[in-house]
């Protein structure tokens, strides 16, 4: 497959991270997919946020759970980062979708934290109504997670989280179940330091991704191990160097 560089949390270098205007700049500097962390409000409402509590990046405190999708929309979520994205705020799942669901590109959801697992249930369900089970792929750390998701949608992608070596054979025993439509997504730095992992991953039919690659070096090594697949912060940097790969 083709050199995928996929733009985390937005590209989140030059604009705060898991916001719309991330989104649309990752898209402008050529990102061939799109990567984005979900917290749930208090209403059941999945958004766009890293952290459980507000306060890196908006301007609320205090968990993302205990606040509504209104209360959640009222902070700013934009002026941390620089005073040009003043007033940006935090997208919900659906906006974020309305927004790159016309441009094909694939997205990568991890969802890093949920109230109940009727929550997980509601992030398929507005996958399936934007029409983008064909290329989404929801990706975690909480293999539960995952497995759940799974459950409910036969066709949606699914990713396990590898990001210390001695998880990877929980990864690929629950990834090989779902061969189809699964990947592993690497710290790229347990890919470095065992190599054999990359080759086993691919003889079982099963996606490779790496996260978060922001050194053209580091690039090189993944790619002679088979990586196609390169989460980074630097989209334009990752971008000039996979067009020298022909």
């Amino acid at each position: 497959m083709p050199i995928e560089v996929i733009a985390h949390r937005g590209y989140s270098s030059v604009a705060p991270e898991n916001t719309l205007a991330a989104l649309r700049v990752a898209l402008d500097a050529g990102a061939d997919a799109i990567e984005f962390d979900l917290q749930v409000a208090s209403c059941g409402t999945p958004v766009l946020l890293h952290d459980p509590h507000l306060g890196r990046t908006t301007n609320g405190v205090g968990p993302v759970r205990r606040r509504t999708l209104g209360q959640l929309q009222a902070l700013d979520a934009g002026r941390w980062f620089s005073p040009e994205f003043k007033g940006e705020r935090i997208p919900s799942f659906a906006e974020a979708l309305d927004l790159l669901a016309p441009t094909r590109v694939p997205v990568f959801a991890e969802v890093k934290g949920y109230r109940e697992l009727e929550d997980l249930d509601r992030m398929a369900r507005i996958v399936r109504a934007a029409g983008m089970t064909d290329r989404l792929h929801f990706i975690s750390m909480d293999y539960g997670i995952v497995d759940r998701i799974g459950g409910q949608d036969a066709d949606v992608g699914l990713g396990w989280i590898v990001e210390k070596e001695e998880r990877f054979v929980d990864a690929m025993k629950r990834a090989n179940a779902s061969a189809d439509r699964a990947l592993i997504d690497f710290d790229y730095r347990v890919l470095l330091s065992d190599p054999d992992l990359a080759p086993r991953t691919r003889a079982r039919g099963v996606g490779l991704a790496v996260w978060t690659v922001d050194d053209t070096a580091d690039a090189d090594a993944l790619h002679d191990l088979g990586v196609r697949r390169f989460t980074t912060n630097r989209v334009s940097e990752l971008r000039g160097w996979a067009s020298t790969k022909g």
